[in-house]
């Protein structure tokens, strides 16, 4: 069968939604002939990681707007503007490549937005759009911990949301021709117009390579070791995890926080303040955060709204216990391998995080217990043990 991915972002050897792109091509051109739409700013890194390891069904189709049209994009600046115009200059690549040899599937993969459109779903072949995300909600009574810019980010998100969901004519021409959604978790199953239930099916998109984990020796016993690797933003919850820290009133506890971001001075002021052992440092490439990981206890993970938590998938499969907010992805892909944190004020997360930090230095047979469980967890997102996955979802749709 003849694929056509459409993986805006699609870079190897990265984290979140460039290495869903690509690790969702590989997958892909496990058992058919596939071509990728990507933006021309990731050639460079395909085609040298084509090199080192050569894809024989894999081949890219790079596009990119007229720099005329978008000379004002900076960084993260206009991202959401310049991503619906690449996706128009995307789909007439789409259309030639498939008037030269047709496709027998259009699969559209990141970003992963629940409520932005794919318009590649326009080519006349059967449609399958996601994982896509974005529908999960903050819990507005944590609202003070925010700080003005986390408010203003919650509100313009939301109203996002409902644009997408009420008034964007493209959204429901996508959600139409899909023949198959696949959903980061339920939270966005739900969220969906209730038409498109029945052609939905959930699926966390992260994973990680097993080849890249890092192997040492089991620790045994010794100070408890937790890790928060997060975007120093307000929604990833990093605050809860320094004041239960502190709630937790463990000595031989402490806490590495791995990111930066417009919250990091303060963050380290409220840990100068509540006077507990954190560590801050910058963001690590993938290779260091994996040996950090393999170094740790316990994953500390409150993010208020993540659709699925990819480095909750990676801590598992380094053996980390993870503690997450019982909201989104986090507690999906976790299972029972992990400890869930009830959404609710503040005083109720702190506390319960601090709970299951006490529970855990207490109880080292419990800790290796969840350990083990984590890794074993973890092997279901194994890139590579996903492609059955794959395999179930284009089988369903007459295409195995």
């Amino acid at each position: 069968m003849r694929v056509l991915l459409s993986a805006y972002a699609c870079e190897p050897g990265k984290g979140s939604e460039p290495g869903v792109g690509w690790n969702w091509a590989r997958m892909v051109a496990e058992d058919h002939e596939t071509a990728v739409l990507t933006r021309s700013n990731n050639r460079a890194s395909i085609e040298a990681a084509l090199a080192a390891d050569p894809q024989p069904n894999l081949r890219f189709i790079y596009v990119a707007p007229p720099r005329w049209l978008t000379w004002w994009k900076r960084g993260h600046r206009g991202v959401r503007l310049y991503y619906l115009l690449w996706q128009v200059w995307a789909l007439a690549a789409a259309a030639r490549a498939h008037r030269e040899r047709p496709f027998d599937l259009v699969h559209h993969v990141t970003f992963a937005n629940a409520y932005t459109p794919a318009l590649v779903c326009l080519l006349p072949v059967p449609f399958v759009w996601g994982p896509v995300g974005g529908a999960t909600r903050p819990c507005w009574r944590l609202a003070g911990e925010w700080g003005p810019r986390g408010v203003a980010y919650e509100l313009l998100r939301a109203g996002r949301r409902g644009v997408g969901r009420w008034l964007d004519p493209l959204m429901r021409l996508t959600w139409s021709r899909a023949t198959c959604i696949l959903t980061q978790n339920h939270e966005t199953k739900r969220w969906l117009p209730s038409s498109t239930r029945a052609r939905c099916r959930v699926v966390p998109n992260g994973g990680y390579d097993a080849r890249q984990l890092v192997r040492i020796p089991t620790r045994r016993g010794g100070d408890v070791r937790a890790v928060t690797p997060a975007r120093l933003v307000h929604l990833k919850g990093v605050s809860l995890a320094v004041r239960a820290l502190a709630a937790a009133g463990l000595a031989d506890v402490e806490l590495t926080v791995v990111g930066d971001g417009p919250e990091r001075e303060r963050l380290e002021r409220l840990a100068r303040q509540l006077r507990v052992k954190v560590r801050f440092s910058e963001w690590l490439p993938q290779a260091r955060l994996f040996e950090l990981l393999a170094r740790s206890d316990v994953l500390l993970f409150p993010s208020l709204h993540d659709e699925c938590g990819f480095v909750v998938i990676e801590a598992m499969a380094h053996g980390v216990v993870p503690v997450v907010v019982a909201n989104g992805g986090p507690p999906l892909v976790a299972g029972d391998a992990g400890l869930s944190v009830p959404f609710g004020s503040r005083a109720v997360m702190v506390e319960a995080l601090a709970g299951h930090l006490r529970a855990l230095a207490a109880d080292p047979e419990l800790r290796s217990a969840l350990q083990a469980r984590a890794r074993q967890r973890a092997k279901r997102f194994e890139w590579q043990a996903r492609v059955a996955e794959i395999r179930t979802v284009y089988g369903q749709l007459g295409h195995a």
